[in-house]
């Protein structure tokens, strides 16, 4: 029914089941969202056996082991969970493969919903596994232990479990000088807590703790802040919303048109808002 071959081998009390079909698909091309200057350029599919062959070609060893499972009433979607046999903990292979085989859903079309429905539910939303579309990060991650499956029909990878530092780490960080590497996975770090604690410290630098700002920059700021009719606090939401707006601008506008609207509304957003944030 899959369109299979099936060899028989006198003899021998089993049979090979051997996929001959072929239809049209994508090419392997290069990646789209994880670009490096040093390192592979090649990016997974959407056939399930051009990316475990991407992978094999990579590790070429008789312990990596790939299991197909099928996911979906219906749809019977092909997943493919690869491992290291003797280096993965067994335990996290028998974890992975028996949320997969009790998945109690009709349809599994993307490695998205893959996603969301065997990670552990928790309050924070800290993401507990990675995507990638990059065969040389996950063969990466195969050779340190972590349990890797594909899914047919997505051009990505899933990587479990993931750690904090798996989501400061880039591809390239192996094709540099350790120094270098590290100083750039530090300064990702610095990036996160500015990220996270800047809105937070400004709200409460200018709004309560006014005496540890400088006078000419607090009286620059007082002054800026004069024909504002909202609390810093308003003004902290209003940015945050609009560059969320236009990151879903950027992202979901046809791409000939959606560069063009990132770039006029971030030069708008500029303009509007240089009175308060002295861009």
């Amino acid at each position: 029914m899959h369109g299979n071959c099936i060899l028989f081998v006198d003899t021998l009390n089993q049979a090979f089941d051997i996929e001959v079909k072929g239809f049209k698909q994508r090419s392997v091309d290069a990646p789209n969202n994880e670009i490096v200057i040093k390192g592979p350029h090649e990016a997974f599919v959407e056939n399930i056996r051009t990316n475990t062959s991407l992978i094999r070609r990579i590790i070429n060893n008789e312990n990596l082991i790939i299991e197909t499972i099928e996911v979906g009433k219906i749809t019977k979607t092909k997943c493919a969970v690869c491992y290291m046999h003797g280096l993965t903990n067994s335990d996290l292979v028998n974890e992975v493969k028996y949320r997969l085989n009790n998945l109690e859903v009709d349809s599994l079309l993307s490695a998205g919903e893959l996603e969301q429905l065997i990670s552990d539910s928790n309050i924070l939303g800290i993401p507990q596994i990675i995507s990638t579309e990059r065969p040389d990060k996950v063969s990466k991650h195969l050779l340190k232990g972590r349990v890797i499956v594909i899914v047919n029909g997505t051009p990505y990878g899933l990587i479990m479990p993931s750690i904090l530092i798996d989501f400061l780490s880039s591809p390239e960080d192996t094709n540099l000088k350790p120094n270098f590497a590290n100083f750039l996975r530090g300064l990702r770090l610095l990036a996160v807590f500015i990220t996270l604690l800047l809105p937070g410290m400004y709200v409460a630098i200018t709004g309560f703790h006014q005496e540890i700002l400088p006078t000419s920059l607090l009286y620059s700021i007082l002054a800026s802040r004069e024909s504002v009719p909202f609390p810093i606090i308003v003004e902290i939401l209003i940015m945050e919303v609009s560059f969320e707006l236009i990151r879903e601008a950027g992202l979901r506008v046809p791409s000939p048109i959606g560069p063009t609207i990132r770039n006029c509304w971030c030069t708008g957003f500029r303009t509007s808002c240089c009175k308060c944030w002295h861009c």
